[in-house]
């Protein structure tokens, strides 16, 4: 995709681009503001409402990923703001977070999210805003609701001694309002067994996950942290017996190989699990953790790299008992206690210039990662805190072969089992972005390409180079039919440029998943790129519009 919209309430970065013929100006284009239910369970078929406006003569739900067959879409006769649509969810679609968007015959709608969870849904019924009035719901299951202002809602289970009661809450996540939920599980008694607010694993949702100290009722409680809440703070709670960790080690693997992993924190006592890695990286990638109590409703963040990984050995808190790790490998550990420093020992070679990247909270580890650079006599030649923010970045030039020794520690000190991290180290090389500038915070306006059949559509791309400089030309080898870009290559002193996509009178009306690439003029210089996010969406339409 192109540089794209980012959700107020999460991190997703997507962008629709599309190429749409229509008959309209652009006033008519259509918006959407969410869909209801905000989620389902995969392999199921269920009824979606999509809210917004200028929705009524919707074509297509277009989604980004696989996973999703769609028909009846249906317009409301009362209410040109909503359309509904029947969706079939595949058994084997992804869990998480999934993006659509309305496509009309007069334009593209925003894109919003739905999520797919492993667990039959049900409804949140009030009253449930008492502990001693709760709703009483079944194990492996996920609730749908809302926390309107000042609002608790109260769930309970029944279970078991040594039953694990995992609870997990996607409310931020569902980026529909500002809803920062807390979520705790209580005994019969009223004692408070485990609480959160924000976990780093899910930013500013929470998960919890207890095992039951005696067969009894257990009750889930539901809230917004500063007791806030609106009818738009919906949110879905997955409860069951599943594994729930905090963290999966190592972080990473290398592409197109089997990765054994161990996952680790809360009631997860190392579970191993192995998995085949993609043969092509995917920025967005996740591994999900299942045992015998079933499968995670959310993913654990796993870095894909191209290279092979060196893992810690303790003890490893000194010069004298650093590591030893390869390069290009990345190296792997876990900052384990409060105050621990990890060492490792590596070969560097004369001239040359490495980017040494630590990945920590951007794997959603706790880990503020302070990472210090040492040469063979153990002086500090080079290190960084917050580059990354609050990840560590920096870049080195090797003055001479020989060993160098590199630390890793938390900025305050802490430590803990989920305190996981990566140190990446490769070669500078050329690389290419490119992207729609953003005319708003937090808008989508402007971040899809329409093209009437027909006619023409301009837009702004941005490009950036990083190592290398000179022309940018685009490439629309791999438009949909019947539609070009006309532009000049990008002069290397410009990092934006004017751009018209056209589509001839006879382009199919129809919309398509397309990933928008650029590439230097010069072949011989071999780099190309596209956005960091992916795929965008080009659609064509029937008539004319203006841009």
């Amino acid at each position: 995709m192109l540089q794209n919209f980012k959700s107020v309430c999460t991190g997703i970065l997507t962008l629709a681009l599309s190429v749409l013929l229509v008959d309209s100006a652009w006033a008519t284009d259509p918006s959407l503001n969410y869909v209801r239910p905000r989620g389902g369970q995969r392999g199921t078929e269920l009824e979606l409402t999509f809210i917004g406006a200028r929705l009524s003569d919707a074509v297509e739900i277009l989604s980004y990923k696989k996973g999703f067959e769609f028909k009846d879409i249906k317009a409301n006769p009362k209410n040109a703001n909503v359309c509904t649509a029947i969706v079939k969810i595949a058994p084997d679609c992804a869990l998480g977070e999934h993006t659509f968007q309305v496509r009309t015959k007069t334009g593209v709608s925003e894109y919003k999210t739905f999520w797919v969870g492993p667990f039959p849904e049900i409804a949140e019924k009030e009253p449930n805003s008492e502990f001693e009035t709760p709703q009483p719901i079944e194990m492996n299951h996920t609730v749908s609701g809302v926390v309107q202002n000042e609002d608790v809602d109260h769930y309970v289970v029944t279970a078991k001694k040594g039953d694990r009661i995992s609870a997990e809450i996607e409310g931020i996540r569902l980026a529909t309002t500002l809803f920062d939920p807390y979520i705790a599980i209580l005994d019969e008694k009223r004692f408070e067994l485990k609480a959160e607010d924000d976990l780093p694993l899910l930013r500013n949702d929470a998960a919890v996950s207890v095992i039951a100290p005696a067969d009894g009722k257990y009750t889930i409680l539901v809230r917004d942290s500063s007791y806030g809440g609106n009818g738009a703070a919906f949110y879905r709670l997955h409860v069951g017996t599943y594994p729930r960790p905090t963290a999966v080690y190592p972080a990473g693997g290398q592409l197109g190989t089997k990765q054994k992993v161990t996952f680790k924190g809360n009631t997860v006592d190392n579970l191993v699990q192995e998995f085949q890695l993609p043969d092509k990286p995917d920025a967005e990638f996740e591994l999900f953790a299942t045992d015998a109590g079933g499968t995670a409703p959310s993913g654990n963040v796993f870095r894909l790299f191209p290279h092979g990984n060196s893992m810690e050995q303790e003890p490893n808190n000194d010069f004298k008992t650093a590591s030893a790790a390869a390069l290009p490998n990345a190296f792997n550990g876990i900052i384990e206690t409060d105050g621990d420093i990890d060492y490792f020992k590596f070969q560097g070679k004369k001239d040359q210039t490495l980017e040494i990247e630590c990945y920590a909270r951007r794997i959603r580890s706790p880990l503020d990662a302070v990472v210090n650079l040492y040469n063979a006599k153990f002086g500090r030649v080079a290190g960084n805190d917050d580059s990354r923010g609050p990840d560590s970045y920096f870049r080195y030039k090797f003055p001479a072969d020989g060993d160098y020794y590199i630390s890793i520690t938390d900025h305050l000190s802490r430590g803990g089992a989920d305190f996981v991290y990566r140190i990446e180290m490769l070669p500078v090389s050329p690389s290419l972005e490119l992207g729609i500038p953003r005319n708003a915070r937090y808008s989508q306006e402007r971040q899809q390409i329409v093209v009437p059949r027909g006619n023409r559509f301009a837009a702004v791309i941005s490009a950036s180079r990083s190592n290398f400089g000179g022309e940018i030309a685009l490439d629309s080898s791999n438009f949909p039919k019947g539609v070009k870009v006309v532009a000049e290559p990008m002069a290397a002193n410009l990092t934006t440029m004017p751009v018209v996509f056209e589509a001839a009178a006879d382009a199919p009306v129809e919309g398509e998943l397309i990933e928008l690439k650029g590439h230097h003029v010069d072949p011989k210089q071999n780099i190309s790129g596209s956005s960091p996010t992916g795929p965008t969406w080009f659609a064509c339409g029937t008539t004319s519009c203006c841009g």
